[in-house]
This record gives C-alpha cells, sequence and structure tokens, in this order.
C-alpha cells in the first residue's frame, strides 16, 4: 500500500549529495530517500519514543519512496564565508587574546525554492501502524531549516500514477531533457544502532543514479530555474 502526502514549501531547502564536502557541493533538486526516511524516523520517535522508532526501523528502512515534485524549481548559487578547523597546531592570536582552532574560508552553497506543492509516497509492508499521522506531522526534509508543511491528509492507494518518480530504484532510461540525481538511501542492512546519532557506528548508504522529470528553463551567474516535465 502507498501512503501519499501533499506538501507546501515553506523556506529554501539545501540538501547536497551524500559525497560532497563541508565547503563545496551542488545542491539536489528534489530530496533523497535516506532524507525522507531519517524526517519520518524523527516524527515517529517523537511520537512513540525511542523504543517506537527501533520497533518500526526495519519497516521503515526497506520502504519504497516515490515522489512528485513541484512544478517550477530555483536554485540559487551562491558563496559564504564559514569557520573551517585548522588542520595545523591552534595559533595564538595576539589581538584577542586567544588561541584560534578555526579559521574563516569561504564556502559554494545552493539554496533550493520550490514553487508549488509536492507529494511524497510511501510503500511500506505494514499498514496497521500510523503511517498517515507520521506523513502528517513531517515539517522538514534535508538539512536542518528545510521546512515544508502537509497541506491535507495523506491518501492510501494501490498504484501511484505516472507522475510520480520512484527513488528507490535506479533509472533504466535517461530523457535528453531530464536531470541526473545521485540519490543516498539506507543499506539493506542498515541497523538502528547505525543510524542513532548518539552511537559511533558508521552509517552505510546505498547511492543510485535517478532520472529526475526537469528541464532547465534558464540560469545565470546566480541561480537556475527548472520546469517539471508533466
Amino acid at each position: 500500500m502507498w501512503y501519499v502526502a501533499t506538501y507546501a514549501p515553506v523556506s529554501l531547502v539545501s540538501l547536497k549529495l551524500a559525497t560532497a564536502t563541508s565547503t563545496g557541493g551542488k545542491a539536489l533538486l528534489l530530496p533523497t530517500p535516506y532524507a525522507l526516511k531519517m524526517a519520518l524516523l524523527n516524527i515517529i520517535i517523537e511520537d512513540g519514543g525511542v523504543d517506537a522508532g527501533r520497533d518500526v526501523w526495519d519497516i521503515l528502512r526497506d520502504a519504497r519512496v516515490a515522489i512528485r515534485g513541484p512544478k517550477w524549481i530555483a536554485v540559487n548559487n551562491t558563496f559564504t564565508k564559514i569557520l573551517k578547523p585548522k588542520k595545523e597546531k591552534p595559533e595564538f592570536d595576539p589581538e584577542t587574546g586567544l588561541t584560534r582552532g578555526m579559521i574563516n574560508t569561504i564556502a559554494f552553497r545552493e539554496y533550493v525554492q520550490w514553487q508549488g506543492e509536492f507529494r511524497v509516497a510511501v510503500h511500506v509492508t505494514n499498514d496497521e501502524l500510523p503511517w498517515s499521522k507520521w506523513l502528517t506531522h513531517v515539517n522538514y526534509v534535508g538539512k536542518r531549516g528545510g521546512f515544508v508543511q502537509a497541506i491535507e491528509a495523506p491518501s492510501r492507494v494501490q498504484h501511484l500514477d505516472s507522475g510520480f518518480t520512484e527513488l528507490t530504484s535506479a533509472s533504466t532510461n535517461f530523457s535528453l531533457f531530464g536531470v541526473m540525481q545521485i540519490m543516498d538511501d539506507c543499506s539493506p542492512g542498515l541497523t538502528f544502532g547505525q543510524v542513532n546519532i548518539y552511537s559511533d557506528e558508521k552509517v552505510s548508504r546505498v547511492l543510485r543514479h535517478v532520472s529526475v522529470p526537469y528541464r532547465l528553463e534558464s540560469s545565470s551567474r546566480g541561480y537556475s530555474l527548472y520546469c517539471r516535465m508533466d
């Protein structure tokens, strides 16, 4: 059974490729299965506690995820100042009297603006859990600050319409006008302990090449504008 939720964007979203560095990396146009599953896991834990998250993790990890993105997507390209840890031994700063362990540097950032609603579909094997409630409570995707808002109650369907793009399987064909995105997802053996932020266990993910149905309409030094192909 597919659970389909409809969201409206509230703020700009930034979600870089999993292999990007802290100082550079282009933003993905749409959220990845891993990002959506982590957002859902956060809601499940807030609703029922850590034990609830642990109990449902195997089902959530193996869930299929599909998305129908907004009509228009604008990507803002910018450079910003950030603090970065020094690779060498910290130095004494005579001006402030402090020992500096961080340095100022420049980082490339892209912020994505979605215009119009978008729909997320999750296929799970256990329909007895309150997936509709959990999907309604999701209020962010990607990096912290990428807020969204559910605008109607999720629906349940057996089959998705052709406008959805499944993100949990690699694309077998590629349109000349589509955009290839590298989406990260949970590896088949990923445990709840590995996604626990308080654990020292390393997270393992799989990367898939997914073609999303968007065409570049216009671009300049500061932005790129994409339109969904229906």
